[in-house]
């Protein structure tokens, strides 16, 4: 991972460099002006933890002078941080503007990089204070907390630079019962493969469960891509989006609060739906006589996949309209 030297944070002299090499190394200016935006982010988050603990210091240990030496020594902790890359926020911007050799060449920094670098940059400044250094274990805990915002901001599935943006086939909805069908054959065919089925058994439930695709459960980000209403229990770690449901007690609907898996993709739900299939011992008789998609939907119906008393029932009638819909 490329790095460049911070120098003093006030020096804009830094600046006038970052201009002047703009013509003579497109790649390395662009690494340097995300490390100056990571510098700034991390600047943000220093600042907010030092608001955060303003009230519970003394008036003795707090003065104006204190603060204006506490802001510079956070500005050039948080330009030491930026240019060893230790918040892998400058190899993400690198990654989505500089193409895919430098994404290849780029690696988000470990959790353990992150808190390394921090114990390394100098606690001391390029210039007298003539007051007390900051101390070090109150960095430390200002990296620590830092660090927890990541990670609560980040998404749980989140290991690697993101590949350059590029249009999603999810973006855009569904126009009717046949473009469902269209669009998510080539998934559906994978899973039934796998699984040993019919691909219009799942397409069929698909489109039952999400209204031909026009009621996929919404996320922050849109779409959760989840085609299958796969519940978010305690065993997954990924995202997820909580959303009121229609669950059957007794044969009695009653309305209720629920969380569910969100995707980054509709081949992502597909795959999820194998796994969870397969990673389920209730399911095991389901999967024992797949072949018949039929027999399938109404092992998995009485193995408790739905809590509607109608569910395999209306998973084969819109199998019946799939099944035309693929000719």
């Amino acid at each position: 991972m490329k790095t460049t030297n911070p120098g003093f944070i006030h020096d804009i002299s830094n600046l006038e460099r970052l201009r002047a090499g703009i013509n003579d190394d497109e790649s390395q200016s662009l690494r340097a002006a995300a490390q100056q935006f990571e510098a700034i982010f991390t600047q943000m988050l220093f600042k907010s933890m030092r608001q955060a603990n303003e009230v519970f210091e003394s008036d003795l240990m707090s003065s104006s002078n204190s603060k204006f030496f506490e802001q510079m020594h956070d500005e050039q902790m948080a330009s030491e941080l930026s240019s060893t890359g230790s918040l892998g926020l400058a190899d993400l911007i690198v990654s989505q503007l500089g193409g895919e050799e430098e994404a290849q060449s780029s690696a988000v920094p470990s959790e353990q990089d992150f808190r390394q670098a921090v114990k390394e940059a100098p606690l001391n400044l390029p210039f007298d204070t003539k007051g007390k250094q900051p101390d070090k274990a109150m960095v430390e805990k200002a990296a620590e907390d830092a660090l927890t915002i990541m990670q609560q901001t980040q998404p749980a599935s989140f290991t690697a630079p993101l590949p350059p943006l590029k249009p999603q086939d999810n973006d855009r909805g569904f126009e009717s019962p046949q473009d469902f069908v269209n669009r998510m054959r080539p998934y559906a065919e994978k899973a039934a493969h796998a699984i040993g089925t019919e691909p219009s058994v799942l397409i069929a439930q698909a489109a039952l469960e999400t209204g031909w695709g026009k009621k996929v459960i919404k996320n922050a980000a849109g779409n959760s891509n989840n085609l299958f209403n796969i519940k978010a229990d305690q065993r997954w770690s990924g995202n997820k989006v909580a959303t009121n449901t229609l669950e059957f007690h007794n044969g009695i609907p009653v309305q209720q609060r629920a969380a569910f898996r969100s995707y980054d993709s509709y081949q992502d739900s597909f795959n999820d739906y194998v796994r969870f299939l397969n990673q389920n011992p209730r399911y095991s008789e389901a999967l024992e006589q797949p072949a018949d998609p039929v027999h399938f939907i109404r092992n998995l119906h009485k193995a408790g996949y739905a809590t509607d008393p109608e569910y395999s029932n209306k998973v084969i009638s819109v199998m019946d309209t799939v099944n035309r819909l693929m000719k």
